[in-house]
């Protein structure tokens, strides 16, 4: 299966460096799009809209700075698009806080809560759970 976009948010420059390798070397996505915080997220959803296109799957971080990733949640729910319920949103973190697990529990659009670091097995799981052909 083949797939067109994927988005990494993660304001960690290593972190991206190795998922987008890790997902590149899996041939899954054409285009692995990062952006290190929300608003920029944002921004490269818009970019794809424009083009009438939009991402398949986004990995997101929660802390990150400018906009974290329920700040991003909380805008992303706002956008009027009818392709937003066909994109599956993971949460990717190192936060083990309960805090962060509950709070993640009342977006609807939120497809999954996983833990870093992202691994070729977990990605094929994620793969197979949301994009089984």
């Amino acid at each position: 299966m083949k797939l067109k976009h994927l988005l990494l948010v993660d304001d960690d420059p290593t972190t991206n460096f190795f998922n987008r390798h890790l997902i590149g070397k899996m041939g899954i996505f054409d285009q692995i799009h990062v952006a290190e915080n929300g608003r920029i997220a944002l921004d490269r959803i818009a970019e794809l809209r424009k083009k009438g296109e939009s991402p398949d799957m986004i990995l997101l971080d929660i802390n990150m700075p400018i906009m974290n990733g329920f700040e991003f949640l909380d805008q992303y729910e706002k956008l009027n698009d009818g392709t937003k319920s066909s994109i599956v949103i993971c949460m990717l973190t190192t936060s083990l806080a309960k805090e962060d697990l509950e709070a993640s529990k009342q977006y609807d659009i939120l497809s999954d809560y996983i833990d870093k670091p992202l691994y070729e097995a977990k990605m094929r799981e994620l793969i197979m759970k949301y994009f089984r052909e």
